[in-house]
């Protein structure tokens, strides 16, 4: 498999990975384009898209930053879902010495907890400590989420820093900025 950042100016890649992107999150949870963009040219993002024999397997979109890496978007392609894929990504992501956070929804239907036992069984661990993720878009709301991490607990300092990390770094890509998030990040 080839990891690749992705860059706008490969337009068939991009494209396809855009499309895997748009099609794999609810439209409260992403980037508008303008503001993916943007953030492309933050040398703490890493917009990677994993290829095979020219195919979108999938895509890997992190921050990294001190000794930290937040796991903002993992999606597969619809059609090589549960064939490993998403383990081979998250190896890749795991590949270092970091720290690695992710969030993902509460536990409230049948797919928010496969998708935990997905990141249990690749070595995560759910820790104590909730959130309300940050709207990315003028008309979306704050979402309550559950916080992972690898290769253990994260302990209170470490999910201040990664809150931190969050309100002063990811938000100058939500569309809107600058705005007063203090509400969100309480």
């Amino acid at each position: 498999m080839e990891f690749l950042r992705i860059e706008q100016s490969d337009k068939s890649r991009w494209n396809k990975v855009w499309e895997l992107y748009e099609s794999s999150f609810p439209t409260a949870e992403r980037r508008k384009m303008k503001d993916h963009v943007r953030a492309c040219s933050d040398p703490q993002f890493h917009p990677i898209s994993a290829w095979e024999d020219g195919e979108l397997i999938g895509l890997l979109f992190y921050w990294e930053w001190d000794m930290y890496r937040y796991l903002e978007y993992l999606a597969i392609a619809p059609g090589l879902r549960g064939h490993g894929f998403g383990s081979q990504l998250l190896r890749y992501l795991r590949d270092s010495d970091h720290t690695i956070i992710l969030e993902i929804d509460p536990l409230i239907n049948e797919l928010s907890v496969r998708r935990l036992q997905f990141y249990e069984r690749a070595g995560f661990t759910l820790t104590p400590y909730r959130f309300m993720h940050l709207p990315y878009r003028l008309e979306g709301q704050p979402i309550e989420l559950l916080i992972l991490s690898y290769p253990k607990m994260i302990t209170k300092g470490q999910h201040n820093d990664f809150l931190k990390f969050l309100g002063k770094r990811v938000i100058l890509y939500c569309e809107g900025y600058p705005f007063d998030r203090k509400d969100v990040l309480a």
